[in-house]
């Protein structure tokens, strides 16, 4: 049965010597393989070009009881890949690995799919500016900030948002239960007040104001540690993703 499918690309693995396998995140499936042509002709590099990660596109999949990977068709690009500078690509290769490892269940979630989408289309290009909602690069200070970004408002889509209505200064945040406590827990996965507080205002960071959070490397990567941990904390498979190091050494 052949159905319309919004796609986000996520990671493609060989086959075959004929065929590779792309996994996507669909609104209207959840996770999906897709079985994609390994040709060598220009037509081919034009599909594998659309289908990077983080690409967005429509098509329509031959989908049939019984089976893990499907055919598919009539590919129409909505986003493409965000591949026009280093920063940009290691930031979509991060936010993919994350996807990849979180986003196993092959079942539609409308407002997870939506967040995705939204981020995405503001890593590939532009954010909007003045009343005509005119378009222009991101700031590289909004860039660099992305990621840290995306994983803080993700939580919320993922189920696992700490509750920030418990902080009171001088609290510690308890990582396993995502609330502020006055006294530590018997264990040792919590932020100490100065880092609670440090998440508390970093909750407060979304895609129009990322780029007037001010950090230096160091301070972004210790964020991000910190991050990864709660992430770990709640998925304890989580593996660290394989491109953690180029954006630790890329995003300044």
């Amino acid at each position: 049965m052949y159905r319309p499918l919004n796609c986000i690309a996520l990671r493609t693995v060989r086959y075959s010597d004929r065929n590779s396998i792309l996994s996507v995140y669909t609104l209207q499936q959840g996770r999906m393989s897709l079985l994609v042509p390994a040709g060598t002709g220009k037509a081919a590099a034009r599909l594998r070009a659309l289908l990077m990660p983080l690409g967005r596109f429509d098509c329509v999949a031959d989908i049939r009881n019984g089976r893990d990977i499907h055919t598919f068709r009539d590919v129409r690009p909505v986003v493409l890949p965000p591949a026009s500078d280093p920063l940009r690509a290691s930031i979509a290769m991060f936010v993919t690995d994350m996807l990849t490892a979180l986003l196993r269940e092959a079942q539609e979630d409308a407002p997870l799919f939506g967040y995705v989408d939204r981020a995405l289309r503001r890593l590939a290009c532009t954010e909007r500016i003045g009343s005509r909602g005119a378009e222009r690069p991101l700031a590289p200070s909004s860039l660099s900030n992305f990621h840290i970004c995306f994983l803080i408002r993700l939580t919320r889509f993922l189920g696992i948002e700490p509750d920030w209505g418990s902080y009171v200064p001088g609290r510690v945040l308890d990582l396993p239960g995502g609330v502020f406590r006055a006294v530590p827990p018997p264990h040792r996965r919590f932020l100490p007040p100065g880092e609670a507080a440090a998440a508390f205002q970093l909750s407060r960071m979304n895609f129009r104001n990322m780029g007037r959070f001010c950090m230096n490397r160091f301070e972004r990567n210790t964020i991000l540690d910190r991050i990864l941990l709660y992430y770990q904390t709640h998925y304890p498979s989580l593996p660290e993703p394989s491109s953690l190091e180029i954006l630790r050494m890329m995003a300044d």
